[in-house]
């Protein structure tokens, strides 16, 4: 049943997209149209203090931003997609079977906060593939693929003067119990719990991009899933005749290897794969790893430990250490080493580094790590030898910011 679950969105939600025309010229608002914007504007300036409010109250999203206490940064819980899959500065080119545009003229004010006449932009929705581990999630309940939705909105003009505002953003999704309305939130620092720029704010550069999130409390503020099929409504309140309004029909995400080939691919290598890693079938025996930036952050190094066994059933270690440009789905051809002449806690004087052999280690997804082996401890008497390869998972995530 779960798997049509993402089909009966889709079928259902279909039926309200609205057909869209190209932006005409349009004359600056009337007084009752700015009064009809402002008005706009404080409404959802007020629904969003109240969100805030009721997750401050509950010690929940919004409250761990805004407490004195530092840690880690926290994802928003109704996140719309996995925190591994972004990070800053977000993909600024619009690809993919799923990408839409439409032209919207959108509200403007000068320096003095005088609305001017509409500028014409052109907004463009576009979906990037996320992990393929296809966990059930709170936003991914039928075990189906993830992605994020990014938008882009480039201006029709340079001007500083006059500038552009953020148009009103909601959604519309069909369920079982009927249509459900939410406001969407256009955040331009992902993995952040309230980073947005608001509706009614402006827009200065002439080409700007956002990923979709839903805010931090659903009761006021509603919640889309992005993964399943929705309408997103850009309204630039000019009036209170919804002019100028476009609504783009979005499709469920149903990635194919021609479509979205990064998500059937190897995860690109970063930090968040840095865990301990185990094999089910064999308790005892792990691999550490870590993954970090090098100066410049054009690439990365793995630094690994491979806890195993020799020939006797002694504990040996096997050290890993190999560096991929960023980007880079595998560490291929990782030298890994062997140690001896130590003593415990310290007690030597030096020890002497050996080459034991080679790995090559991917990520088909983010609790899930494959690697092939071919080695051999030559210098020590019934070291660990032999090639083949494994398939270990992650014991556990980091902090808050998990890989999905």
């Amino acid at each position: 049943m779960k798997a049509l679950i993402r089909v009966t969105l889709a079928l259902a939600a279909v039926a309200l997209a609205q057909t869209v025309s190209a932006a005409d010229a349009l004359s600056a608002p009337t007084s009752a149209g700015a009064a009809a914007h402002h008005a706009a504007v404080a409404k959802k300036q007020a629904l969003v203090a109240q969100a805030m409010a009721k997750s401050v109250q509950s010690g929940a999203g919004v409250a761990a931003v805004q407490s004195a206490t530092g840690g880690p940064r926290i994802a928003n819980p109704y996140r719309a997609y996995p925190p591994s899959c972004a990070s800053y500065p977000l993909p600024d080119t619009p690809a993919g079977p799923d990408r839409q545009s439409v032209t919207v003229p959108l509200y403007t004010r000068d320096g003095s906060g005088n609305p001017g006449n509409p500028e014409n932009a052109t907004i463009t929705i576009w979906r990037v593939a996320c992990s393929s581990s296809r966990f059930e999630t709170p936003y991914n309940f039928d075990g189906g693929y993830n992605a994020m939705l990014l938008m882009r909105i480039d201006r029709s003009s340079n001007s500083t003067d006059v500038v552009p505002t953020m148009p009103l953003l909601t959604s519309g999704q069909a369920t079982s119990g009927g249509t459900v309305q939410s406001y969407v939130r256009a955040a331009q620092d992902p993995n952040t719990v309230a980073s947005e720029l608001p509706f009614d704010g402006s827009i200065f550069a002439t080409s700007s991009v956002y990923v979709l999130e839903n805010y931090d409390n659903p009761d006021v503020l509603g919640q889309t899933f992005f993964d399943y099929t929705f309408n997103l409504q850009i309204d630039p309140v000019l009036d209170n005749n919804c002019t100028g309004c476009a609504t783009i029909g979005v499709p469920g995400y149903d990635p194919t290897q021609s479509g979205y080939p990064a998500a059937f691919q190897d995860l690109p290598i970063d930090g968040y794969m840095s865990s301990a890693w185990y094999d089910t079938a064999h308790s005892g025996e792990g691999i550490m790893v870590q993954i970090y930036n090098n100066p410049g952050d054009a690439s990365r190094t793995l630094f690994a430990a491979w806890y195993t066994y020799d020939a006797n059933g002694i504990p040996f270690w096997l050290a890993i250490q190999g560096t991929a440009p960023v980007g880079s789905n595998s560490f291929t051809n990782v030298p890994v080493y062997y140690y001896s002449g130590g003593g415990f806690a310290g007690d030597f004087d030096s020890v002497t580094q050996h080459n034991w052999g080679t790995m090559n280690i991917y990520f088909p997804n983010c609790s899930q790590m494959d690697f092939d082996f071919n080695g051999a401890a030559t210098e020590i008497a019934g070291g660990p030898a032999g090639q083949g390869s494994r398939s270990f998972h992650k014991l556990a995530d980091i902090n808050g910011l998990n890989c999905e």
